[in-house]
């Protein structure tokens, strides 16, 4: 099966959340909010490179008298998993442009477990354009997964649940979890940040305000401080976000390229 000729089941239709309630959401959301949420959408976004080619071919000739050729394209489908306690819009749009980026057509985001969806995590998939999105028991989950692993499509899992149930290993399916963010340390000055965005942006997390020279104490890996103290922070955290960043977000080890199936050639000159 190809990139043009891959869909989801049919089925699916059944469980998708309504455009009304992603309305409501949207209405709900303070617009400083939905700003702080596009700003993460654009920076992630460009960074992923989305004036790319759909499709590359790369040869590079080596010295040994062989060339190497390769194929590079976007996966054939994308499924990001949440549940109840994924509260982070921020987080979860990080994760998610990466794959609109890199041009997957068909990605869908699947809500498993019990509750409900926050209203900013719902806000959120309204910016990004992000329609497909289901609520799912965990016995039709396994039945989505089965159908894209007999599809024999390249695909990958963005499994951000806080309670994951172990997935099927499938040669045709990569697969990322989410680290987990437990704690955010705050060295702040009189130009900030604002504490009040970077609750909302971590609802799940504890902010701990740290003075500069106790940071080398504190066990996290994310710090937010002002711009002249980044260069010095990156040398011991894996996300530093400066004054005026701290309601956005990036996973260092989820870029565009996750998001490509890529298919390598061996050839004589």
């Amino acid at each position: 099966m190809t990139l043009d000729s891959f869909t989801f089941p049919d089925w699916i239709e059944e469980f998708q959340i309504d455009d009304g309630v992603f309305g409501l959401a949207y209405e709900a959301t303070l617009p400083p909010r939905r700003a702080w949420m596009k700003k993460t959408i654009a920076q992630v976004y460009a960074v992923n490179s989305p004036d790319s080619p759909q499709k590359t071919w790369v040869v590079n000739t080596w010295k040994g008298g062989f060339e190497t050729e390769v194929s590079m394209s976007p996966l054939d489908c994308v499924v990001m998993l949440i549940d109840q306690e994924a509260l982070s819009a921020i987080r979860i749009l990080a994760a998610l442009t990466p794959a609109l980026a890199a041009g997957v057509k068909n990605i869908l985001v699947v809500f498993t477990g019990e509750g409900e969806l926050s209203q900013s995590v719902l806000t959120g998939f309204e910016l990004a354009g992000q329609e497909a999105v289901v609520c799912l028991e965990n016995e039709k989950l396994e039945e989505l997964l089965s159908y894209i692993n007999d599809s024999k499509v390249d695909s990958a899992i963005l499994d951000l649940r806080s309670h994951p149930t172990d997935i099927p290993y499938a040669e045709n399916m990569k697969y990322w979890r989410s680290p987990v963010v437990s704690n955010i340390a705050v060295c702040l000055d009189e130009d900030g940040p604002d504490m009040d965005i970077l609750k909302f942006a971590h609802p799940d997390a504890i902010i701990k305000e740290v003075a500069i020279e106790d940071l080398s104490e504190f066990s996290g890996n994310v710090v937010v401080v002002s711009a002249e103290l980044v260069g010095e922070a990156l040398v011991d955290f894996k996300l530093v976000l400066s004054h005026g960043q701290e309601g956005c977000w990036m996973w260092s080890d989820l870029t565009g390229l996750f998001f490509k199936k890529e298919s390598v050639a061996l050839a004589v000159c």
